[in-house]
């Protein structure tokens, strides 16, 4: 392979961010066209507000913020996950997960509840996934 081989122009480029500068948008932003949108709300709420700082068929990694006592149903997303904890906490059934603390879900449903001062963390995922709840048809 030559050096001068000319780079794909989609191929990801190395980037830097801030992720105050990244627009964030809620449940009910993202889904309220959705033929399911209230199935959806009542899964994973309305108001957790998500940030897209990658997103690649390989990796995608998230910036998430819940208020406190917001909470998601049972589900998963096709994909191995890794939240990491920044602010707050998240209650994954009697698992406590607070700053400097992750959870890992090799795709299995999972579901949580923010504390009582909400929760900031980044999600990270080996792919594009989707929202399975494991019900017939999802």
């Amino acid at each position: 392979m030559a050096a001068t081989e000319p780079q794909n122009a989609d191929a990801p480029r190395p980037f830097v961010f801030d992720v105050t500068d990244i627009e964030g948008h809620t449940n009910e932003e993202m889904m309220r066209d959705a033929p399911e949108a209230e199935f959806f709300y009542e899964l994973l709420g309305r108001d957790l507000v998500t940030r897209v700082l990658v997103q690649t068929p390989q990796l995608c990694v998230y910036h998430e913020t819940a208020k406190p006592g917001e909470q998601v149903k049972p589900h998963r997303h096709g994909t191995y996950q890794v939240n990491y904890v920044l602010k707050g906490e998240l209650l994954f059934g009697n698992q406590r997960v607070g700053p400097g603390m992750g959870y890992f879900s090799p795709d299995m449903l999972y579901s949580w509840r923010a504390g009582d001062e909400g929760a900031e963390w980044i999600e990270i995922h080996s792919g594009l996934g989707g929202i399975f709840t494991d019900r017939p048809g999802s």
